[in-house]
């Protein structure tokens, strides 16, 4: 199946790249799950950053969980590019930053509302 026609069909995001050796179990992939699944806990954890840094004397600040939740995300997708297209792991990327931004001026707004 080439571009154009994954990209018709609606299925070039997130489509699985066929493995040459075992096509059957690419799926199973257990060490890939579990990247794909601690990366995403991970940037979620960070989002709420800046609640526990309501307790320290300092203010909150985005920069070292911004630096952090990059790296989390590239390396995820490093490990996960075997298994999904370019454009999938552009998108896990964008999505893993994303989240993490909403979730951090999520928990920041109340963090400012409850100071008053």
């Amino acid at each position: 199946m080439d571009f154009f026609t994954s990209l018709r069909a609606g299925n070039l995001m997130f489509q699985k790249r066929e493995s040459a050796e075992n096509p059957k179990h690419a799926d199973l992939d257990l060490s890939s799950n579990l990247a794909f699944m601690f990366s995403w806990f991970l940037v979620s954890a960070l989002g709420l950053l800046p609640l526990f840094d309501e307790t320290l004397p300092r203010d909150p600040t985005p920069s070292a969980s911004a630096l952090i939740v990059f790296f989390v995300a590239v390396g995820s997708a490093a490990v996960l590019r075997r298994h999904y297209s370019w454009v999938g792991i552009v998108m896990h990327v964008f999505s893993q930053i994303f989240m993490w931004l909403s979730v951090f001026c999520v928990s920041l707004a109340g963090v400012l509302y409850a100071a008053g």
